[in-house]
């Protein structure tokens, strides 16, 4: 498979202009016109899991945390980020990294740590906002019996896509009125006279990076010499787009349960908790990653919030709050990207034909150990 037809499979599901501002999700090295048979998957490109790719076979590595995270102002080779760009580079691997878009997606990471600990009812903590420019409304008005063709041609051009629907739009029945001129052609109506049509409003949603396409679909698909339209750029949160997610459990659960829960759920044996102890949990936040900014939203929707890299006074303000917060560390929460993954290459029927390899040697940096053991 092409790695640019992937890309564009991934990127119907995790837009990337889901991405926050400051991130650098999307293809960060390679050629997408090359073809691959098999995909890496992998938290970090680091060292390790680069050999690990280099020697599996597979073309394209996909990551979660951005490999060009920030601005190189040199390529020094010799170490760090430039030496793995120079392996990628002297290895054939292309990168591609599933960041703060996939964070936020719906079905991506948050829902996927949620699912994990058996919350029900899920809700977006934290709703995501487009940011500016980053999503427009086009409005056309078009003769009823031109709509078909029309609304065909904008939804081929990438428009009319919420979630996991296509095909959206709205469409009102109105009145158009205009006066056609000398040199003019009307479709409808007459020369140089006043006119009153029947037309029909149409409305399709587009991302900034398909609003191009959409204006020249809609130009050549529509019947009049002079369409009118309008575009509207839009700012409304994205209702099931956003950072953490809040569930409960329908019978709540003792505080030790609950700590089992999370134990299986994030695979982890070792944590650290702010605050007391809740006898019975029934409704719980989290956030994947680095969840603390969170902590007063949280605080006003759960008993008890899981992130990671919880720092001193985020848990001062936690025990103020009196919330409850468990830091499961970032590795744990995050390394679940690679079975989710995995599982999207099966839904969408892509595995077979293309292997899906998992890092086997990913390990979380941070080792916990305890009085009395040795480390």
């Amino acid at each position: 498979m092409k790695i640019a037809s992937l890309i564009k499979r991934l990127e119907k599901w995790v837009p990337p202009d889901l991405a926050e501002t400051w991130d650098v999700s999307g293809l960060q090295v390679g050629n997408p016109d090359e073809e691959t048979a098999a995909v890496f998957l992998c938290l970090d490109v680091t060292e390790e899991t680069l050999k690990e790719a280099a020697g599996s076979g597979a073309k394209l590595i996909l990551c979660h945390h951005p490999l060009l995270f920030t601005p190189l102002k040199s390529l020094d080779t010799r170490a760090g980020v430039g030496r793995l760009l120079r392996d990628c580079v002297l290895e054939g691997l292309a990168v591609y990294a599933l960041h703060t878009n996939l964070d936020k997606a719906e079905g991506g990471m948050n829902d996927e740590a949620a699912v994990r600990l058996g919350l029900r009812n899920l809700e977006v903590l934290i709703h995501a906002r487009p940011p500016d420019g980053a999503w427009y409304k086009l409005v056309t008005f078009v003769p009823r019996e031109d709509q078909e063709p029309l609304l065909k041609a904008l939804f081929t051009a990438g428009g009319g896509r919420i979630g996991a629907y296509e095909g959206c739009s709205f469409n009102i029945p109105g009145e158009g009125t205009f006066f056609a001129g000398e040199g003019t052609s009307p479709v409808v109506g007459e020369k140089g006279a006043w006119n009153r049509v029947p037309e029909v409003r149409v409305e399709v949603l587009f991302p900034a990076r398909n609003l191009e396409a959409g204006i020249t679909a809609l130009k050549t698909a529509h019947p009049y010499e002079e369409p009118a339209y309008d575009i509207y750029s839009l700012h409304t949160p994205l209702p099931v787009a956003g950072f953490g997610r809040v569930g409960i459990y329908d019978s709540p659960l003792p505080w030790e349960a609950f700590l089992s829960r999370v134990r299986r759920g994030l695979g982890i044996n070792a944590f650290r908790v702010v605050g007391e102890p809740v006898p019975a949990v029934s409704r719980v936040a989290v956030c994947t990653g680095s969840g603390a900014a969170f902590i007063s939203q949280a605080a006003r929707r759960a008993q008890v919030y899981i992130t990671g890299d919880v720092k001193f006074h985020e848990a001062q303000e936690a025990v103020s709050l009196g919330l409850t917060v468990i830091d499961a560390g970032h590795f744990a929460l995050e390394r679940i990207f690679v079975d989710l993954m995995d599982r999207w290459f099966e839904k969408e029927g892509l595995k077979p034909p293309l292997e899906v390899i998992k890092s086997a040697r990913e390990r979380d940096p941070f080792i916990f150990f305890h009085k009395g053991e040795d480390l």
